[in-house]
């Protein structure tokens, strides 16, 4: 997971536009089904006036019920999916129905792919449509009228037509979204997450640590002294030390961790199932490679250290901002110790012998070549 923003989840059905699209179908549901009740009782047709009345004071009940925060909207949609569809083939059904009737199927595909999605759109339709393509086959057997079977017919060829764009636009829309929101949640420069991306991580994150009362831990690390860097070098050097370092990050965390770019030097960890006193061993193995990375410019190496602060989060109490602002101290805490070390709770911070306070250069052959040596991989 480290760095990829497709892991965070995408919207699901409590996506706010299906909201609205539901409340107005809603609406529609109770303006069409108290009209077309008038209707079939003027005409006689008193079971399907029944139905339809009863699927108008459904509708308004669930009017009410989807206006509350929090609900599970996903069920809630198919709580008003099965009873409208059912109540429209039991009209298509209906001996005494018109054949216009079966226009109404036409609406299957639109509102499923809509409120569903494309997988739960796609199967939703198929029944249905199968459902009205039975009761067509026993409507013909009925009536054997020529005219009337045309009328049918095209009415649910034309459902079929539907079903194909719809599920051709959702598939379509679903794949710009989700390239769309990956470039939303990702640094452009290093391909890690962004602050939005870590954000949405979090938020998936913290939830399954209070699921299953695992630890989750984060980690802050601060450049040491790269403003030097791109004084000295330019910001196209300064930015190719940090795609190194992006891949110094990426080849030594686990899968399951997430590393971000919070912009300029600084970055984030996140580190699910994980205590302080391993993310102090991840962030400690991790300083050392960073220590240990080398990036080549006009025949210079240059290496660079990073400042690490840890926190574990207290699920009773910490939230995001709370739980960077204590790493975010303890980083600081490390920078004010002379840098290059790893500071979390209780701990002043361990700093190797041989640790270098500053970039350093080194002659080196090759010219504007970014390379990583020695970097371990945490298991």
């Amino acid at each position: 997971m480290s760095g990829v923003a497709e892991d965070v989840g995408l919207p699901s059905a409590n996506a706010p536009h299906r909201r609205a699209v539901l409340r107005a179908l809603l609406w529609l549901t109770i303006g069409c089904g108290i009209f077309f009740a008038s209707v079939n009782i003027t005409v006689g047709n008193h079971p399907v006036a029944a139905a339809e009345l009863a699927m108008a004071a459904y509708a308004g009940v669930l009017m009410y019920v989807v206006r509350r925060p929090g609900i599970h909207l996903d069920r809630w949609i198919l709580a008003y999916l099965i009873p409208f569809c059912t109540t429209m083939m039991f009209a298509c059904w209906y001996r005494r129905a018109e054949p216009t009737v079966f226009v109404w199927p036409i609406l299957i595909p639109v509102i499923s792919y809509l409120l569903l999605g494309r997988r739960g759109g796609f199967w939703f339709t198929l029944v249905f449509l199968c459902i009205s393509l039975a009761i067509f086959v026993v409507k013909i057997s009925e009536t054997g009228q020529i005219y009337a079977i045309a009328a049918i017919a095209n009415v649910l060829l034309c459902a079929a037509c539907i079903f194909g764009l719809s599920h051709a636009y959702e598939v379509t829309r679903e794949q710009a979204e989700a390239r769309l929101r990956a470039l939303a949640l990702r640094d452009p420069l290093t391909g890690l997450c962004n602050r939005a991306g870590l954000s949405e991580a979090f938020r998936l994150q913290y939830a399954q640590a209070a699921r299953y009362g695992t630890s989750l831990s984060a980690v802050l690390i601060d450049l040491d002294h790269f403003k030097r860097i791109n004084d000295k070098y330019g910001h196209e050097t300064g930015d190719k030390v940090l795609i190194s370092f992006a891949e110094c990050l990426t080849n030594t965390l686990r899968e399951s961790d997430l590393a971000c770019r919070l912009g300029g030097e600084e970055f984030a960890l996140m580190l699910p199932r994980t205590g302080l006193a391993e993310a102090r061993q991840t962030a400690e193995r991790l300083r050392s490679a960073i220590a240990a990375a080398r990036c080549e410019h006009n025949g210079h190496e240059i290496s660079i250290t990073a400042t690490l602060g840890v926190a574990e989060l207290d699920p009773d109490s910490d939230d995001l901002q709370s739980l960077l602002a204590r790493a975010d101290e303890r980083l600081y805490r490390g920078k004010n110790a002379g840098r290059d070390r790893v500071v979390a709770a209780g701990a002043s911070g361990y700093r190797p012998h041989n640790a270098i306070e500053h970039a350093t250069l080194a002659p080196h052959r090759r010219n504007n070549e970014c390379v990583r040596r020695s970097s371990p991989t945490v298991g």
